[in-house]
């Protein structure tokens, strides 16, 4: 199976920077501008019956390489315009003739980027006319819109009915008891249907957890009519009603009219306690269901509703009262199904073959179909040659049957909206059991320039969605969130990273050690990680001239420095990781990745960075958490334009910021801000910053009046989260400015009030003698540490904060009594809990 090739977001991205008014300038000085607006003719001819040929590539091989070809022209076309961007000509890349010329004629200065651009462009718009002629030949509609997912490409359907043999099912007890204690028990909303949703990845059993419970005694003592009906991705509400009555009354029914539909459903289920299964839904229409759950009203009170879907989305729009997060099988009852079909009844005939079947079954995570689909493939074969053979090969290559667990999780794979599909193949370049942070996986989308903003839909915004969909649909589980109830982290299922693997193509390569089994050179765009246990990158990864993200995975952290082919060899870079690495030094040709948006060096042991990485003008994000030997930033940070985050937690060796950090408007994350005396590194710095997420303003003793806290603006900064204020190194500086009676600090901390929607709150060597006010006005606070406030008489009025769960003091020598204004009133109990 290969990659669906999704193009529409790549295409809407050369539209945008079609339109750029510097671009509009540089075609006009270079005599262009006509041949420029032929070719973006030429691209919205062909977007116009893009959707179609995306939805029908599946099934047309000969559609799937012209939409390969075009996708790599696109490419081209995003790469030269990024070239012809003002960043890229402000990066010093151009000729230095032409800069000096350019004092003198701005417009002879222009005509430089001219010089790689004519042949290129050229080259470009033959390759593109091409494609165009021969788009006549796969007969597209033009117009087709949708992005819903290619719900009508998949040929894998599957019908269900309610039988089971109990017998062939292992691992289900505990599930079956818990979902049939559902079924009988009185609901919490007597009068309402109960929907019971099971939910969970293809292959993993809901629908045969859903017979068991129908077919189980006690449901059927309990209901008056059981009815199963599968639904599959096809939600027509009128079939969906054909089905339910027949099922009901096991006859058939050739009514069709909506009207007689509902009449004959509604006398069907009058009076009648009943259960009805729907299994393997798709659907996400709330008006669908709605059409449908309005004819199910009359039964009686106990009526339940069993849905199988993988989505969980699904579930809830269907107004689920109770939903059972499926689980897979341990390895002993994979096991079991395993051997029952590779063996029958003869295990004890093989002795010689069980320990191999063992090994075998841990590929299949659970996943009961992926044992049943591995046993059945090994069920002819007896020599160990070839068990071996399955036992070191991937499940793609040995299961390729239309029953199997391939086309079960393909199908999720081929419901999932276009743009959503190379986010989803983008996880490919990880390891299995790889650990994602959603805020940096949504970073690297961005990055890679997978898709782009939407009206006022920022592209943090889209990333947010797209990621909560692919929870949604199970392609992400193991979730990890913070005390705010927000995902943090999430693993991926080993089948569903195998899907993301087979699904990738040529696009995303994950390399290990030096084994490189395609040719780099005719891989386009890849993301590869380099996973290696040397020091080395193997030659041929070179070969990726391409290549746009690089992530460069050296086990034992001890790089030292990049090697010096990376920076000549992948201009194109958008992407480069090096966590972890154990880099100590970047070297001042990392200013050559003219393209490069995402840079992270966390974890490293770098000292300082090269001016040099002020010249990448494109960056938005520059990770350094971690980087305890850091000493000092880049001075000219301030004239890195396009940054949104810049990420220094833990970097406590870090003493002074560069200058004119204000200057970065598009800054949404900085971790941590010193105040310094000098030009440019005041509080005020922050004053237009929308910053978000962890703020740690370190040195307030720096602080020479108490309006520049005024004008830092916290109030104003809504998405804050947490928010750590602090004075000296270990607060020994505190009698800086002669702020003797601590009149300066009252001020400046009063001043430093955050909004009231902040979840934590540190303030470390505050000097006055009572706190602001505004501390006992954050209703949402949930945490609240105080450090070495050793003048501090009194404690917050901290009553008023109904959600804090934590609160740590230490150093607060001067307290010597909690009084009643301590809970706000005389009767109030303590809010938190720690």
């Amino acid at each position: 199976m290969e990659l669906d090739v999704v193009l529409s977001p790549l295409l809407q991205v050369v539209f945008d920077k079609l339109a750029t008014p510097f671009l509009e300038e540089i075609t006009n000085i270079c005599g262009v501008k006509g041949e420029l607006k032929k070719l973006r003719r030429t691209l919205r001819a062909i977007q116009t019956v893009l959707k179609e040929a995306e939805e029908r590539q599946l099934t047309d091989k000969a559609l799937k390489n012209w939409l390969t070809e075009l996708k790599e022209v696109a490419y081209d076309v995003e790469d030269l315009l990024d070239e012809c961007s003002p960043e890229v000509m402000l990066s010093g890349n151009r000729n230095r003739f032409m800069d000096q010329v350019s004092i003198f004629v701005p417009s002879l200065g222009k005509l430089a980027s001219c010089v790689d651009m004519l042949p290129k462009l050229k080259q470009i718009k033959e390759k593109l006319d091409v494609l165009a002629e021969e788009k006549s030949y796969f007969n597209l509609k033009e117009g087709l819109v949708s992005d819903s997912g290619s719900r009508s490409r998949s040929r894998w359907r599957r019908q269900t009915g309610s039988f089971v043999i109990e017998s062939e099912v292992f691992g289900r007890v505990e599930d079956k008891e818990t979902i049939v204690e559902q079924l009988v028990s009185v609901g919490e909303n007597p009068g309402k249907i109960s929907i019971i949703s099971i939910v969970g990845i293809g292959g993993l059993g809901k629908t045969t957890l859903a017979q068991l419970a129908y077919n189980d005694e006690r449901v059927k003592r309990h209901f008056d009519l059981k009815i199963w009906v599968c639904v599959n991705d096809d939600f027509d509400v009128g079939k969906i009603m054909v089905s339910i009555l027949e099922s009901g009354s096991k006859s058939r029914c050739d009514l069709f009219g909506m009207d007689v539909l509902q009449f004959r459903l509604w006398e069907l289920l009058f009076e009648k306690r009943y259960l009805l299964v729907l299994d393997d839904v798709w659907n996400e229409d709330h008006n669908e269901w709605d059409n449908l759950r309005t004819s199910l009203s009359s039964g009686v009170e106990g009526s339940k509703i069993i849905v199988t879907t993988r989505s969980e989305k699904v579930a809830t729009i269907m107004g689920t009262t109770y939903i059972h997060h499926l689980k897979g099988l341990s390895d002993d009852n994979c096991w079991d199904l395993f051997k029952q079909r590779a063996f029958g009844y003869n295990e004890d005939h093989h002795p010689n073959l069980s320990a191999i079947g063992k090994q075998i079954v841990k590929k299949c995570g659970g996943v009961p179909l992926a044992a049943k689909t591995l046993g059945s493939v090994m069920q002819f074969k007896r020599g160990e040659k070839e068990w071996f053979f399955v036992q070191d090969s991937d499940l793609w290559d040995v299961s390729e049957s239309d029953s199997g667990i391939l086309p079960a999780l393909r199908l999720s794979y081929s419901h999932l909206p276009t743009r959503l599909k190379d986010c989803f193949a983008y996880c490919s370049i990880f390891p299995r059991n790889y650990i994602f942070k959603k805020e940096k996986l949504i970073r690297l989308w961005i990055a890679e320039g997978l898709f782009q903003s939407e009206g006022r839909k920022s592209q943090e915004f889209i990333g947010n969605e797209y990621f909560d969909h692919l929870v949604w649909m199970s392609f992400f589980q193991d979730l990890q969130r913070d005390d705010h109830g927000n995902i943090v982290e999430c693993k991926m299922h080993n089948l569903i990273h195998d899907l993301a693997q087979s699904v990738a193509g040529n696009e995303y390569l994950r390399v290990e050690g030096n084994n490189i089994v395609k040719s780099l050179s005719l891989i386009r765009h890849s993301s590869v990680v380099c996973d290696f246990r040397l020091y080395t990158i193997p030659e041929t990864l070179y070969e990726a001239k391409k290549l746009r993200t690089l992530i460069l995975v050296f086990p034992r952290g001890n790089l030292g420095e990049v090697p010096p082919g990376v920076f000549s060899s992948f201009r194109y870079l958008r992407v480069l990781d090096l966590s972890g690495s154990g880099i100590k030094k970047l070297h001042d040709s990392i200013s050559s990745f003219i393209f490069l948006r995402y840079l992270d060096l966390s974890n490293s042991h770098v000292e300082t960075l090269p001016e040099s990485v002020c010249c990448l003008y494109n960056l938005q994000v520059m990770n350094l958490s971690g980087c305890y030997n850091l000493i000092k930033l880049p001075s000219h940070t301030g004239k890195m334009l396009k940054l949104k985050h810049l990420i220094l937690i833990g970097c406590e060796r870090l003493t002074q910021m560069p200058a004119s950090i204000g200057n970065l408007k598009n800054l949404r994350t900085l971790s941590m801000f010193i105040v310094g005396e000098g030009m440019g590194e005041s509080l005020s710095e922050l004053q237009n910053l929308n910053l978000g997420g962890e703020l740690n303003i370190r040195h307030l003793e720096n602080v020479k009046d108490a309006t520049e806290a005024m004008t830092a603006n916290l109030i104003e900064k809504r998405s804050l989260q947490s928010l750590e204020l602090s004075g000296g190194n270990d607060h020994k500086e505190l009698n800086r400015n002669n702020d003797t009676d601590g009149t300066l600090g009252r001020e400046v901390l009063n001043y430093l009030q955050p909004h009231e929607y902040l979840k934590e709150l540190s303030i470390k060597g505050y000097r006055g003698i009572c706190f602001p006010e505004w501390m006992s006005e954050l209703p949402n606070l949930i945490e609240l540490v105080l450090i070495d406030c050793s003048r501090c008489e009194h404690l917050p009025t901290l009553g008023r904060l109904p959600f804090l769960k934590v609160l740590y003091l230490q150093g607060m020598d001067a307290v010597r009594v909690i009084g009643k204004e301590f809970y706000a009133k005389e009767k109030d109990s303590l809010p938190w809990s720690n």
